[in-house]
């Protein structure tokens, strides 16, 4: 077996050069599922910008989209909220996404700013109240 392209290391901050990106997306998804969601777990603590970006192109199936979400929470990495919505919510569809995100166990904080997310959600979408 060969040693992969890419390592999650590598991507501390999101390359600068186009090709890197496309190559990494496509070397991504050539591989199985289970490394594919490997090397987006070992890159979240490095960039977890990047993460839910890679998330989004590398065409998990939506189970494994889900426990991602659910560890992600669980973390409690709050400046992640957002991005945690911005991102999955359209790739689990809305009522998928805040399903998990209720039925998830979080830490305070994370609570606090995933709910402050999902007020600016509700104005967005012009949804008013609790």
């Amino acid at each position: 077996m060969t040693s992969p392209s890419f390592v999650p290391e590598q991507f501390k901050t999101r390359p600068a050069v186009a090709q890197v990106d496309m190559d990494l997306r496509k070397w991504l998804r050539s591989t199985p599922i289970e490394e594919r969601i490997e090397f987006i777990r070992k890159l979240w603590p490095l960039n977890y910008r990047y993460s839910l970006s890679l998330v989004r192109s590398s065409q998990l199936p939506p189970t494994q989209v889900e426990l991602l979400l659910e560890e992600w929470l669980r973390a409690g990495q709050h400046n992640a909220a957002k991005g945690l919505i911005d991102s999955l919510e359209p790739v689990l569809g809305s009522t998928r996404f805040w399903k998990v995100v209720d039925a998830t166990e979080t830490s305070e904080g994370m609570r606090n700013f995933v709910n402050y997310h999902r007020g600016d959600r509700r104005r967005d979408d012009g949804i008013t109240g609790a």
